[in-house]
């Protein structure tokens, strides 16, 4: 009977350590989109619509191609059926 709850201990604490031993992962995008465009409004800062996307409105954007490829931390953003529009960007 004791080895069989020294072996559940143990099996929990390997569990523990495994979990624990994950590395962090980057800052996942509020949305993701396939292409996009940018248009500068000064100061560095840009409008972004894209298209192809997935997630929800939020702060930051991922767009994977096209020239306005790049990650974005922004004033405003509005996802609708898949099409991104977003205000006061910049690069990140």
């Amino acid at each position: 009977m004791r080895a069989s709850s020294l072996a559940a201990a143990l099996s929990a604490a390997a569990l523990v350590v495994s979990v624990s031993a994950v590395p962090a992962q980057a800052a996942v995008s509020d949305a993701v989109c396939f292409d996009g465009q940018r248009t500068a409004t000064g100061g560095g800062y840009y409008d972004v619509t894209a298209g192809g996307c997935d997630g929800h409105s939020g702060t930051t954007v991922t767009i994977r191609f096209g020239p306005a490829a790049g990650d974005y931390s922004c004033g405003w953003t509005f996802v609708w059926n898949s099409q991104l529009g977003a205000q006061n960007c910049t690069l990140v």
